[in-house]
């Protein structure tokens, strides 16, 4: 049986079997954390963004939480968010995201005691100037708002001649760099150091994931293998866990020719695609 076809299988089994979380729990924090936020003059605003925002909320879904305020005010921002989580549940496990994905912005993940699996606070201080990015539809959804004082936070649309640019620059760099991976990937299989070589496939799965995401989900081509099951039919599912469930060293030097071909035949579908447009 094709190795990918059983994991999909094994994924609607798991899921079918899981234990949904206690929403409740998601609620409480929520309504705990939305109070001290707002007596805090600094904060212009507080939405809540990921699946509560793309309409994916399920009973397995984190809180993401931004929080609009001046950098200068960064730190009374997150002390207020850690006392109003610890008076809920003892906060378990911090992660301060260092370096920041983004510009102007502090994001912090919290795991709480107690808390329901696979629970989860991802709470991200954004500076005022910094907001614009995470309010594309296209790409976040509709924010779901507790307060704006401004009036400024709501959806805006994707500024599309700046993204289709930033996808044709990403799919001239794939296109310079898959041969070099290809390359580097085979020259480790020559040494038999199957794990370095491992390292440079996995740079090729990227390129194809992202190629991929050109085809199915252009406005979140760059999103890697997040939202994947929603996003791409099942049969492309199929084909990327064929690429990334590598069963043995034995067999990852044919999956690097398979996964160069597959990336070379979806670069130039993208291609044409992108010069069939008038």
């Amino acid at each position: 049986m094709d190795a990918g076809r059983e994991v999909l299988r094994s994924q609607d089994r798991l899921t079918a079997r899981a234990e949904p979380v206690e929403t409740a729990f998601r609620r409480r924090v929520i309504d705990a954390l939305i109070a001290p936020l707002r007596a805090l003059d600094a904060v212009e605003a507080v939405w809540e963004g990921g699946s509560a925002a793309t309409g994916r909320l399920d009973a397995f879904s984190d809180v993401d939480l931004c929080i609009v305020a001046p950098p200068e005010a960064t730190s009374a921002v997150l002390d207020a968010v850690e006392s109003a989580l610890a008076a809920i549940a003892p906060i378990e496990h911090t992660w301060r995201v260092d370096p920041p994905a983004f510009r102007d912005m502090a994001q912090r993940f919290y795991l709480l005691a107690g808390a329901p699996p696979f629970f989860a606070v991802d709470c991200s201080v954004l500076a005022p100037a910094g907001v614009a990015q995470f309010l594309e539809r296209e790409r976040h959804g509709e924010p779901l708002v507790y307060f704006d004082r401004g009036g400024r936070v709501r959806a805006v649309p994707l500024d599309r001649d700046a993204h289709e640019a930033r996808r044709r620059a990403r799919l001239e760099q794939i296109g310079q760099s898959v041969p070099v991976y290809a390359l580097l990937a085979r020259k480790e299989i020559a040494r038999k150091r199957v794990l370095e070589a491992l390292g440079f496939y996995q740079a090729l799965l990227r390129a194809l994931v992202e190629l991929l995401g050109m085809a199915h989900r252009p406005e979140r081509f760059d999103f890697g293998l997040r939202y994947v099951h929603g996003d791409f039919p099942p049969q492309v599912q199929g084909r990327l866990a064929h690429f990334a469930f590598v069963p043995d060293g034995d067999t990852l030097a044919g999956r690097i020719e398979e996964i160069v071909a597959a990336i070379e035949a979806q670069r130039a579908a993208v291609t044409a695609s992108i010069h069939a447009v008038p």
